[in-house]
């Protein structure tokens, strides 16, 4: 993309990935930002905004504060758009994009019923449900591409042992692994996330990582000959 500035941009023409180009690049052109951003939201306003009322219905929350959340979420974006093509969840680059939003969204709903207002967002806070050890790696934040590589190398290990088991030990236990930081709990918002995708209380996602963890520390001390 042309980083130049231009006053004769067609934002309604732009793609939806060149749109958050032209605001990731608002502290140089700042004009052309805004432009993009405005037009951002208005191309996916109405689906975020039915996709907050769903999420908000399930909390008793109002339409108006869906409508607040959705603006919440839409600022977050302002401030930090981060979304990456090549980890796109779809080939239809504006339904990946709102797979990108989701999460996010989410995140303010959760947050806004402990404060009451969008949550304050945070250039490291990019929370999501993690999948498998390709996606854990990308967590890590490696040095390089050799590093990283040695890691999903480590890390399939693990995935070979978790195909013994669901799709829900997997998805959990790459999950808290990629956030439990040493003597502090896996974020609440994580937690609320894995129990609204995977339909389980919380007593099972805590259940279901027990059980993957004893079950991979079993098949790692077979492979290396301890059992």
């Amino acid at each position: 993309m042309n980083t130049e500035p231009n006053k004769d941009i067609d934002f309604e023409k732009t793609t939806s990935i060149e749109l958050l180009e032209y605001i990731s690049f608002r502290n140089e052109f700042l004009v052309e930002a805004q432009n993009a951003f405005v037009q951002f939201c208005f191309r996916f306003e109405k689906e975020l905004k039915r996709k907050s009322e769903i999420y908000c219905n399930k909390y008793g929350y109002s339409e108006v504060i869906a409508l607040e959340i959705a603006h919440c979420t839409f600022a977050r974006v302002w401030k930090y758009p981060t979304f990456k093509k090549e980890k796109a969840k779809s080939k239809d680059m504006d339904k990946a994009i709102l797979l990108w939003m989701y999460p996010i969204l989410y995140t303010q709903i959760i947050k806004y019923g402990k404060e009451n207002t969008c949550a304050e967002p945070s250039e490291e806070e990019d929370l999501s449900i993690v999948n498998n050890a390709e996606e854990l790696a990308d967590k890590m934040n490696l040095p390089d591409l050799e590093s990283k590589r040695e890691i999903v190398a480590k890390l399939r290990t693990i995935e070979r042992a978790l195909t013994q088991l669901t799709e829900k030990h997997r998805i959990i236990y790459f999950t808290y692994r990629a956030y439990q930081k040493e003597g502090k709990k896996v974020p609440r918002t994580i937690t609320a996330l894995l129990r609204e995708k995977l339909s389980l209380t919380q007593k099972s996602v805590n259940t279901y990582y027990g059980d993957a963890d004893r079950h991979i520390n079993n098949y790692l001390n077979i492979i290396n000959g301890k059992a």
